[in-house]
C-alpha cells in the first residue's frame, strides 16, 4: 500500500477534485510522507492503511519518536482517513475491510490559553507610532484593528482599500482558506483622508 503512484494519485485527487487549497493539499502530503515513513520502518507489507493494530502503532510512533503534540497527531490520523476514503472510492479496498471504528480515540487536550495584555500595555502599544506622519497614522491603525476586531497579521497584509466600507463602518476580511468575512471596525470613525 506505499505504492507511490497510489499516494500521488490521492494527493491530485485532494486538490483538483475535492478542491483542497494548495496549503491543504500540502500539509496532505507531509502527512502522507510521515506515514510511508512510518509504514516503510514498521510495516513493509501493509495491504489496509485501517488496520487497528497499525494505527495504534502508528500514533505511538507520532507522539514517542515524532514528539507530535495532540493536534499534530489528530491531523495526521485525519489525513489518514481521507486516504482510506480515497482507496475505498477507488475501490483499492472495500469498505468491508475499514477498520476505522476500532481506532482508538484519542483525548483531547486543554488548549494553552492566550496571553493576554494588560489594558495599560495595549495603551502603550497604541501610543508607539507617531501619528503626525502618515506611516504613524497607517501603523497605529493597523495596531488599532488587530487589537480592537483581532485580525492575524495575514489578514492585515492582504487588506485593499476597497475592502473597507466606509459608510456601514466595516470591512471584509479575507480569512485563512479563502474565507471571507465582515467586521465591524472603530477605526473607521477614523478620518478616511488622513
Amino acid at each position: 500500500m506505499n505504492n507511490e503512484a497510489i499516494l500521488r494519485e490521492f494527493l491530485d485527487y485532494t486538490q483538483f477534485v475535492r478542491g483542497c487549497r494548495p496549503k491543504t493539499a500540502d500539509a496532505y502530503a507531509i502527512d502522507m510522507k510521515v506515514w510511508q515513513t512510518f509504514c516503510r520502518n514498521d510495516y513493509p507489507q501493509m495491504d489496509n492503511p485501517s488496520k487497528a493494530k497499525m494505527v495504534v502503532d502508528y500514533i505511538r510512533y507520532l507522539r514517542v519518536d515524532r514528539k507530535n503534540g495532540s493536534s499534530a497527531v489528530q491531523r495526521k490520523l485525519a489525513t489518514l482517513s481521507a486516504f482510506i476514503d480515497y482507496l475505498i472510492l477507488m475501490e483499492i479496498i472495500t469498505p468491508k475491510q475499514d477498520e476505522r471504528k476500532k481506532w482508538p480515540k484519542l483525548l483531547d487536550t486543554p488548549e494553552r490559553l492566550p496571553v493576554v495584555l494588560e489594558n495599560k500595555e495595549i495603551q502603550q502599544i497604541l501610543t508607539q507610532p507617531d501619528t503626525t506622519t502618515i506611516l504613524g497614522r497607517r501603523d497605529r491603525a493597523i495596531l488599532t484593528l488587530i487589537y480592537s476586531v483581532g485580525l492575524r497579521v495575514s489578514e492585515i497584509c492582504s487588506l485593499q482599500l476597497r475592502n473597507v466600507h466606509w459608510e456601514e463602518k466595516r470591512i471584509l476580511i479575507q480569512g485563512k482558506g479563502g474565507r471571507e468575512r465582515y467586521l465591524l471596525s472603530p477605526v473607521i470613525n477614523m478620518d478616511k483622508t488622513s
